[in-house]
């Protein structure tokens, strides 16, 4: 019996032992809040059906960040972390492409901007190379963005001169100085420091920010901009070697949880909290001005501009910009479609 006892028990260390070792762990430095949406309903989400879809071999671990928001890509890049989620406009110059999706307008939502987005990479973008030293699991927009602020009530964009708002950089600079703000460029989680500082006078965000980053008390006013100032887009990647580590069967599963599928469910998830982000603000008493036609006709007045300048940076690439735009906007319309038809 004792033998039996000991052969046992040697059978179940040897399969534990072998189960561990088949177990690859991704560390994800992730520089949001805990309590984030796109942690919560993004990130935490993609990361289960990761480890579903891998069957327990491949499971993503979240850690402290390693370095500030705009390192996340080097980071990855060079194997101080395995993945990383960062956004575009944080150096923008990287990624040229990237300005011509957060333009006003093209889409309401963020689940047809989303998909639409990696679909025109897919389909056009890659040849620039910008993950070229990564392996890229996906890519995002979240929703319209919108200007909010603590103590001057913005009613329309004659308002704005002359205001301190939070900004990131590409689109939302430029934006910025058409329209006589005096953007203060900062990470989005640098935003709540910035405001209770009284370094700035607001912030140009989504909705669902306002929340997600605590921002609510330090806030009261709203200035809603159908179809978006602009919209930020995000990318997810992963180290190379890390990525050429996993077998070919667990590469195939990540990217099938990846690509298109983490598109859309960032961006259903974006819509839903963005709905909430509206919903709280109209229970606090926020004052909530929406801009006018007049408005929306200047801001896109404003931006023809600057899409025909990044068509031109993008000839200079090879690309043709305004066959990428179209493109994204024929890809908005097939994902509304199909949305609909659900």
């Amino acid at each position: 019996m004792l033998k039996r006892l000991a052969s046992a028990t040697a059978l179940a260390l040897i399969a534990a032992s072998a189960a561990g070792a088949q177990e690859k762990v991704i560390r994800f430095s992730n520089w949001l809040p805990p309590t984030h949406p796109i942690t919560t309903d993004m990130l935490e989400p993609w990361a289960a059906n990761v480890e579903e879809a891998t069957e327990g071999r491949v499971r993503i671990q979240f850690i402290p960040a390693l370095g500030k928001p705009p390192a996340h890509f080097d980071l990855v890049r060079d194997g101080v972390a395995d993945a990383a989620m960062s956004v575009h406009a944080y150096t923008a110059d990287r990624f040229p492409s990237a300005y011509g999706f957060t333009l006003p307008g093209y889409a309401d939502d963020a689940v047809t901007a989303s998909v639409g987005y990696w679909r025109t990479h897919e389909e056009m973008l890659k040849p620039l190379g910008e993950f070229d030293d990564v392996h890229l699991l996906g890519l995002w927009a979240h929703g319209p963005a919108h200007i909010f602020t603590r103590s001057e009530e913005v009613q329309s964009f004659d308002d704005v001169d002359g205001l301190r708002l939070r900004a990131t950089g590409g689109v939302v600079q430029d934006i910025s100085e058409q329209l006589g703000i005096v953007p203060q460029f900062a990470s989005a989680s640098e935003a709540y420091e910035l405001l209770t500082r009284g370094v700035v006078d607001g912030v140009m965000f989504n909705s669902d920010s306002v929340y997600s980053f605590n921002l609510q008390d330090a806030l009261n006013h709203a200035f809603r901009v159908p179809g978006g100032l602009y919209r930020d887009v995000h990318y997810v990647i992963m180290n190379e070697s890390a990525y050429e580590g996993l077998s070919g069967a667990d590469r195939a599963a990540i990217d099938s949880v990846s690509g298109e599928a983490l598109a859309r469910l960032a961006g259903e998830a974006w819509d839903r909290v963005e709905r909430i982000g509206w919903e709280k603000m109209e229970a606090s008493d926020y004052t909530i001005n929406e801009a006018s036609e007049a408005d929306l006709q200047r801001l896109m007045d404003l931006a023809e501009p600057l899409k025909e300048a990044w068509i031109a940076r993008m000839a200079e690439k090879d690309m043709d910009g305004q066959a990428v735009l179209d493109a994204f906007t024929a890809h908005v319309a097939d994902v509304k479609a199909e949305t609909a038809g659900q």
